[in-house]
Order: structure tokens, then sequence, then C-alpha cells
């Protein structure tokens, strides 16, 4: 099962589940953390990445990472990915960017609501001191 955003699907998968996909398939997804994001974190950051685009404002090259970028806060894809750390998870949250199906992937637990500070964060990140 999945939650529908537009042009992503979430799910909340294991690495089995993962292993089927393929290396194209696996350029448009991106793996968090279960339980590591709210809902509402995910909507925002969707969003202000597709008005990045949309806007011409982008840092990264790929939607996937412009995405992340604005999830975690940060300006550089590096310290984007160092932020989003696995401590031997069972399950993932699992962003699909595009037309990919991953059999057997539950729906994902996610709060729906954010702490107001993450959703702060999140705004915040791009204004230039």
């Amino acid at each position: 099962m999945k939650i529908l955003m537009n042009r992503i699907k979430i799910y909340e998968c294991t690495k089995k589940h993962l292993s089927v996909l393929s290396k194209n398939e696996n350029e448009n997804i991106l793996v968090l953390p279960s339980d590591a994001y709210t809902l509402e974190e995910i909507e925002l950051a969707y969003a202000l990445a597709k008005k990045s685009f949309a806007d011409k404002k982008n840092i990264a090259k790929k939607f996937k990472f412009e995405f992340l970028l604005w999830l975690t806060g940060k300006k550089d894809i590096n310290s984007a990915l160092s932020q989003i750390s696995f401590d031997k998870e069972k399950s993932y949250t699992v962003i699909v960017f595009g037309n990919i199906k991953i059999p057997n992937a539950k729906k994902p637990r996610l709060k729906k609501r954010a702490d107001p500070l993450a959703l702060e964060r999140i705004s915040l990140s791009r204004i230039k001191n």
C-alpha cells in the first residue's frame, strides 16, 4: 500500500522489498529511516522542491536530491545524506519519484503532524544571512 502525493509515492519497505529493484529504479527512489520524518514534513519538502524547480532556483540537478535538501534543511547534498543515517533499521520509509511499483510494500506508519520547529527548519533553510 502507498500514500500518493501528486507525483510521488511513499511506502514502508524492508531490504527484501528494495532488493528486487533495478539500478534504474533505484535512481528514482529515496530511502529514509523509518519514522524519521512526518507526512507534513514530506509534503512541505515536496512542495518547496517542486517550486524550486519551477522557479529555476533549485540547488540540486535531480529532483530527489532537491527534495532531500529541503527535507533535511541543508544546502549541500553530502550534509543532507549524512543526516539520514541508518542504525540497523528493519524497515524504511521509501519515497518513490516516478512510476515505480514496489511489490508487497506496506502503507507507511508516518505521523501526520510535524513539530513546528521541524517545519520552520525546512521553510527557512534557504534564507541567506
